[in-house]
This record gives structure tokens, C-alpha cells and sequence, in this order.
């Protein structure tokens, strides 16, 4: 029987990060501003929640920054929760569940000081939002804290604005990656490793046919506040990358 070489998961998380930096240029300092927000709003984590979480790269600064705090990783794609806990280990508890359906919510428990995200919610449709934002609020204790950081495309009702934010985005985005290792080229590259055959097999099986998302800040700051969020707001943004911050009550 032959014998399946095992995975350097570090070499992989750094050229993800690598290659995140080009379409985020600021993305450690947005991390940092994140963990900066918790502590700010008095959610510096006893227990934080890390939806979409990806190979961990958010997860494993959270737990730099708050090394008491208990962490949990949510992520639908199997090939990120392995790097995941490759890399990050037992810093976090990894949760194999889709955020689209209710099911994630009983498996993270609660309730949670703060939820955090970084690109990965996107994909979502608009019309799963409210869903969503109801189960976050429901997993937080009163005054926690969300943070989004994401796309969220500017307001339809101002047209030529929301093309002129997207089409800004798109060319910076498109001259940083000139040079350098894109998203796809990391995907492909990653697919060749043979550790990780099973993981993409089911990966493939999962996204077949999952439809793309693409959210409006008007509807995520709507879903947000009908979920009982107190105060919701932008703090920062490039273009119409932005980090949305919400209160719960």
C-alpha cells in the first residue's frame, strides 16, 4: 500500500495569507482593528465565535491577542478546517457546519461574547441574511459584538455610486495581482496535494451547484438590526470592503 505524504499546513496558510494581501492590502491591520473593536466595546472574548472561518488565520490572531478565551471555528468547506486544525490545533474548537441552515447554532453552544468574520460570508445570498443575523444575535449575550469584515456592495439607490465603489475595487484589485499567486492559482496548486484528496472529493460534492451571493450594506444593516442589534455602523472601509460592526441589546 502506498503511503500518502503528510501536509506542510503551514507553507499553505502562509501563501493564503500571502495571497489574501493582495485583494486586502490592509488585512493584518484589519485583523488587529477587529481584536482592537472587542476590546474596545468591553467584548474582549471569554468565549469567541469565528464564523466562516477558514484556514484559521483570524482565529490563530484571536487567540495571540486573548490567549484565555475560548474559540470556536465554524467553516462548510472540509479542505479549510483541515488546514485549520493543522495549523491551529486545539487553540480552537473547529465546527464542520453550513451557516446558510439553523444547524450550527446548537453545535457552537453559547452564549458568546463576541462572533467575528473575515471574507467569508459574502457568498451568502441576500435573502439568507436575516436568517442568519437572528441566529448570531441568538448566540450572543446581551451587549456582545459582532464584526464583519467583508464586500458588502454600496447602496443600489445611489447606481452610479455602488458601480463606481465596485468598479474602484476591481482595478486596484486587478494591478496587485498582477504579480503574485490569485486565488484560483492557490486553489489549484492546493488540489495537487495528496493529503488532501478526500477533503477536495467532498469539498466538490458540497458546492456543487451552490449559488453566488453578493450582499448590499443596506440589507445587511436591516437584517442586523431586525435581529435586535442595537447599534449597527461601518467603521472603517476601502471602497466597498468594510468593517460593520454591531451591538446586540
Amino acid at each position: 500500500m502506498s503511503v500518502i505524504p503528510d501536509l506542510d499546513a503551514e507553507h499553505w496558510l502562509r501563501r493564503w495569507d500571502a495571497q489574501q494581501e493582495r485583494y486586502i492590502p490592509d488585512r493584518e491591520k484589519l485583523f488587529g482593528l477587529v481584536l482592537d473593536v472587542l476590546t474596545g466595546l468591553d467584548a474582549a472574548p471569554g468565549r469567541l465565535l469565528d464564523l466562516a472561518c477558514g484556514p484559521g488565520s483570524l482565529a490563530a490572531r484571536a487567540a495571540q491577542r486573548f490567549p484565555g478565551a475560548e474559540i470556536v471555528g465554524v467553516d462548510v468547506d472540509p479542505v479549510m478546517l483541515d488546514l485549520a486544525r493543522r495549523t491551529c490545533g486545539d487553540r480552537a474548537r473547529w465546527v464542520d457546519a453550513d451557516l446558510s441552515g439553523p444547524g450550527w447554532v446548537d453545535r457552537v453552544g453559547g452564549p458568546f461574547d463576541a462572533a467575528v468574520s473575515a471574507t467569508g460570508l459574502h457568498w451568502l445570498t441576500e435573502d439568507a441574511l436575516p436568517a442568519l443575523a437572528g441566529r448570531i444575535a441568538g448566540v450572543l449575550r446581551p451587549g456582545g459584538v459582532f464584526v464583519d469584515v467583508d464586500t458588502l456592495l454600496a447602496d443600489p439607490a445611489a447606481p452610479r455610486l455602488a458601480e463606481l465603489t465596485r468598479r474602484l475595487r476591481e482595478e486596484h484589485t486587478e494591478r496587485r495581482l498582477a504579480t503574485g499567486e490569485d486565488f484560483r492559482a492557490w486553489w489549484d496548486a492546493l488540489a495537487a496535494e495528496p493529503a488532501l484528496a478526500d477533503g477536495f472529493a467532498e469539498r466538490e460534492r458540497r458546492f456543487a451547484g451552490r449559488a453566488g451571493g453578493g450582499s448590499t450594506l443596506p440589507a445587511w444593516e436591516r437584517a442586523l438590526r431586525d435581529a435586535g442589534f442595537a447599534e449597527v455602523g461601518t467603521l472603517t472601509q476601502t471602497f466597498d470592503r468594510r468593517m460593520l460592526v454591531a451591538i446586540r441589546r
